[in-house]
């Protein structure tokens, strides 16, 4: 879905990139081909590779919040296909999950790191697991924050119980009309549609104290992009995972996976405990007073415990589980 213009654009900057190392942004050649937008942000002598939810949704929606690990650490980010600046395949097979799994082995490759640190946001912890369970070998440890479950049908049930608890509202109703617009694929302004569906999603949320400091956004991206990761790759690669369970499949993984999540929704934390439990050196962090994205709810004492791990050590509060988090399926 490239034009022939930014197909020659992704062509000099790809051959660019592959003549140094770290370009701050360009794009790189994903499975089969496909071209994937990257940024590198710090400077740092560790490397920590960022995969974003949606999915598809593009790096924007975590980058800003993510920020502060630039000032130790060098942070690749990099767009999925299907979303963002990366390439929007005509063919929609290829928004097949195990492609997103290969896209990360890519990423790896070009950035030549034989073990990759990795965090993962939202549906971004089912990218990685699907690449543990190929590629368990070329991971040195990830970090999973605001976790979509490894189960799907808990999944599902956790993001209409999200919606239900404020359908009878008319923001609530707007929002939904909003959404059916973008999946549909008739927005007339996809992008326009899309902030003001962000927009809801925020005025329909509990106000906090301290507030939420989260700025990501999945609208940051060309409207063809924002129009297609809605109408098929939101709907698509979650479709191609069936009714997947990562709750066994992961017994190879050696790596380290720290679980982070805030405690103010207890119900999600049946799924975080689980995402502990499924691979042997897995811990869960619970973060106070935070919600699902603690590194913006409560970044005093987020990014100390997600740095301190990256760093090679588990954060103090971060503790075992036991098989499925203890808890009854």
């Amino acid at each position: 879905m490239l034009t022939r213009s930014s197909s020659l654009l992704v062509a000099l900057t790809v051959a660019a990139c592959a003549s140094s190392t770290h370009s701050p942004e360009g794009f790189l050649p994903g499975a089969g081909g496909t071209q994937l937008y990257y940024q590198v942000v710090g400077q740092g002598p560790d490397t920590v590779v960022v995969v974003h939810g949606g999915p598809g949704a593009g790096m924007h929606t975590i980058l800003p919040n993510l920020r502060p690990l630039a000032e130790e650490f060098t942070l690749v980010f990099y767009d999925q296909r299907g979303g963002g600046r990366s390439e929007l395949p005509d063919d929609t097979t290829l928004l097949d999950m195990r492609y997103f799994a290969e896209d990360l082995e890519q990423v790896r490759a070009f950035f030549q790191i034989e073990r990759l640190r990795l965090v993962a946001h939202s549906f971004g912890a089912l990218v990685v697991a699907s690449y543990l369970a190929t590629y368990p070998e070329h991971v040195e440890r990830a970090a999973f924050i605001g976790a979509t479950g490894p189960r799907r049908a808990p999944a599902v049930r956790a993001a209409q119980a999200a919606t239900l608890s404020s359908e009878a509202t008319m923001q609530a109703a707007r929002q939904a009309e909003v959404l059916g617009s973008l999946l549909r694929g008739v927005a007339e302004d996809p992008v326009a549609a899309c902030r003001e569906y962000e927009a809801l999603s925020r005025a329909l949320t509990p106000p906090r104290d301290p507030p939420s400091r989260w700025d990501g956004t999945s609208c940051d991206a060309p409207a063809e992009a924002v129009r297609y990761y809605y109408r098929y790759t939101a709907q698509l690669t979650p479709r191609s995972l069936g009714a997947w369970d990562f709750t066994t499949g992961l017994e190879r993984v050696r790596a380290p996976l720290l679980v982070m999540h805030g405690d103010e929704d207890a119900s999600l934390l049946v799924a975080q405990r689980e995402w502990a439990a499924a691979v042997g050196e897995g811990r869960l962090l619970v973060v106070p007073g935070s919600g699902r994205a603690p590194i913006a709810d409560r970044p005093d004492r987020a990014f100390p415990a997600l740095a301190s791990f990256l760093r090679g050590a588990w954060p103090e509060g971060a503790i075992t589980v036991g098989d499925h988090g203890g808890l009854p399926r």
